[in-house]
C-alpha cells in the first residue's frame, strides 16, 4: 500500500472548508465547488459534497444526528494547543463534545464539524 486518505461527505464544501481553516487546518480547494482538502499532518482528508460521494458510494450515508460510524483521530504536542483548539472549534461553529480534559490517560477532546462527523484529538 502506497498512501491512504479519508474521504468525509458535506452538506457545504466552501462552509467546511472556512470551519477546518479556521480551526488550524491547511485547506486547499478543489477544481470546483464539489472537493476540498484538508491536511492533517501529511495525510489528506477529502470533504466531498454529499451528492458527489454518495453516487460514487452506491449506497446511503450516515444520519450524523442519529449516529456516527467512525471518528478521525488527531495527536497534538500541548494540552495548550488543545485548548486552543478547542476554542476555535467552539467560536467557528462546530461543538466540543468531551473536554479538553484528560481522558483514558491522554489529555484531548472530543468534537464534531459542522456536519456532526466526529473527531478526537489528543496530546501524545
Amino acid at each position: 500500500m502506497k498512501s491512504y486518505w479519508l474521504n468525509i461527505p458535506v452538506k457545504d464544501v466552501q462552509a467546511s472548508m472556512d470551519f477546518f481553516k479556521q480551526i488550524g487546518f491547511e485547506v486547499n480547494a478543489g477544481e470546483d465547488e464539489t472537493l476540498a482538502q484538508v491536511m492533517a499532518g501529511e495525510q489528506p482528508i477529502l470533504l466531498f459534497r454529499e451528492d458527489v460521494l454518495q453516487s460514487s458510494m452506491g449506497g446511503e450515508l450516515t444520519d450524523t444526528k442519529a449516529g456516527n460510524e467512525f471518528i478521525v483521530s488527531f495527536s497534538m504536542e500541548t494540552n495548550e494547543e488543545v485548548d486552543d483548539l478547542s476554542r476555535k472549534i467552539t467560536l467557528n461553529g462546530g461543538r466540543v463534545l468531551n473536554g479538553p480534559a484528560e481522558i483514558r490517560g491522554y489529555y484531548g477532546c472530543l468534537f464534531t464539524d459542522l456536519d456532526g462527523h466526529k473527531y478526537n484529538v489528543i496530546v501524545m
